[in-house]
């Protein structure tokens, strides 16, 4: 497939967000998830360059396809230099590029240098807010949320297109900055639906929890519940880290495992795993639970409906807008008393966990595929490409020099 501007493969340069890597895509058992996504697009006809702000050990990971040139910190720059530079320092494969891509809103300074040297259209990609994450960090001041609020709208304002991953971020961004009217479009996140898929095990747990453990999980409140109805509970996940490698949030971890231990074996925590390993876990459970005080489009809850798990998620963002009530899921308030409520509507329902089982599967079937997804991403992008077409260049770099005199 190709695009419309001269016939020639759709060049697309994705920005990884700053302090995030191949090498710790694969700590976390993401790697393989990220290439097929990569890959899909790749069979469409675009051409990728993955740009990671990481240095040369980077292509130890590089992915397996000549479509995708990988961009790092070759010449080992201090890594502050690096994300400053790094429109400079790969100028030319951004310059041959038709559209540069974002994996998220946060991070996205360098490819907004990007967008403003070389004038190639940026599309921003959002899938959650981070605005909205910070919020509950009782660390954070006020005007730390306003500033991030205000960088949030200032990148929908800059960005010639913004992608979120449901209805209710795009109604969101349009809220924070009316002016982007006309240039946001809604394309889920997809899930693996072959990986991800019913496998018939047998129920070792009433619930499992796949995510990082952070405040904004709101995970007392779901463990706290747990505590009440005697359900069991796999626990997937631990604290993230940042760009220098520290453990975000680690109290939030310490206090759950000090306060409910095992609850007398009926806590499991499993830590993180591999994503090819998830479905097993997944399957062994009765329902997924997510029950956060902020979410944006959870991947986990796709890899739920997808092995035909029912969700029972707080009614937030993209788990309000994705999950169908006693259809393919339960939806909650995020208090414990609600939590409790809903664990034991499900749990004592055999037949309606059944029915919003094989209503998921269906569900994640038509909506969430690797297929389908990666096709509405390549004819978004194609189609910014055709609205917003690029000098040649040699006069984006003259005109380059010439603003920055």
């Amino acid at each position: 497939m190709t695009n419309a501007i001269n016939n020639k493969p759709l060049t697309v340069t994705i920005f990884m967000e700053p302090g995030s890597s191949l090498m710790q895509w694969d700590a976390k058992g993401q790697l393989g998830r990220e290439f097929k996504y990569l890959l899909a697009r790749c069979d469409l006809g675009m051409r990728i360059n993955l740009l990671s702000f990481a240095g040369p050990s980077e292509r130890d990971f590089a992915p397996p396809s000549p479509n995708i040139r990988l961009l790092c910190n070759s010449m080992e720059l201090p890594y502050r230099s690096f994300v400053r530079r790094a429109h400079q320092v790969h100028a030319l494969p951004i310059l041959r590029s038709q559209v540069i891509r974002t994996t998220n809103v946060h991070g996205m300074r360098p490819a907004l240098r990007a967008h403003w040297a070389w004038r190639t259209p940026l599309v921003c990609r959002n899938e959650y807010f981070w605005s909205a994450g910070i919020e509950t960090k009782p660390e954070i001041l006020p005007s730390q949320v306003q500033e991030a609020y205000d960088y949030e709208r200032h990148i929908y304002t800059k960005a010639s297109h913004i992608m979120v991953a449901s209805e209710f971020q795009k109604q969101e961004v349009l809220r924070r900055a009316p002016s982007a009217a006309g240039k946001v479009t809604s394309i889920p996140l997809y899930v693996d639906c072959e990986l991800f898929q019913p496998m018939g095990s047998e129920k070792r747990y009433d619930l499992v929890y796949v995510g990082w453990l952070y405040r904004v999980k709101n995970l007392e409140a779901m463990l706290e519940a747990v505590e009440r109805t005697g359900a069991t509970i796999a626990i997937i996940g631990e604290s993230s880290v940042d760009a220098e490698g520290n453990p975000e949030e680690p109290e939030v971890a310490e206090r759950l495992k000090a306060r409910f231990g095992d609850l007398d074996g009926r806590i499991d925590w499993l830590g993180s795993m591999p994503n090819e390993e998830l479905p097993a876990y997944i399957n062994q459970a009765k329902a997924l639970i997510l029950c956060s005080f902020s979410e944006g489009f959870p991947r986990c809850m796709l890899e739920a409906l997808a092995c035909g798990v029912p969700v029972i998620g707080s009614k937030v963002g993209g788990l309000q807008s994705t999950l169908r009530h006693g259809e393919t899921g339960w939806l909650c308030e995020t208090d414990a008393d609600s939590i409790a409520a809903a664990i034991d509507a499900v749990l004592s329902q055999p037949r309606l966990i059944e029915k919003m089982g094989r209503n998921a599967r269906q569900f994640a079937l038509e909506n969430f595929s690797l297929s389908a997804v990666a096709r509405q991403e390549y004819e978004l992008l194609a189609d910014v490409a055709r609205r917003h077409p690029v000098d040649g260049i040699a006069k984006r770099v003259a005109n380059y020099v010439m603003r920055r005199r």
